[in-house]
């Protein structure tokens, strides 16, 4: 059986303290679905490669090496 929380409000939010034993760092932004049966699923929000710094002449195009040799229609136009 999983680890039993209990929330708590602050101010205008509700917060759901997560237990230590978990090793959840600090600062880390999650994206929060709700299932239609009040199930919560807490998913950690990956990096936007079109936001973050560095990716600024990054190739996002496949690689020529990993593509299929059954060209058949406008793939190199």
């Amino acid at each position: 059986m999983g680890e039993i929380m209990k929330t708590i409000k602050q101010d205008k939010s509700v917060i759901l303290r997560i237990p230590e034993q978990f090793n959840i760092p600090e600062n880390i932004e999650y994206t929060l679905m709700k299932e239609s049966d009040g199930t919560l699923i807490f998913k950690p929000q990956g990096e936007n490669i079109f936001e973050s710094s560095g990716n600024e002449h990054a190739d996002l195009r496949p690689d020529k090496n990993h593509l299929p040799n059954n060209i058949v229609g406008r793939e190199l136009i």
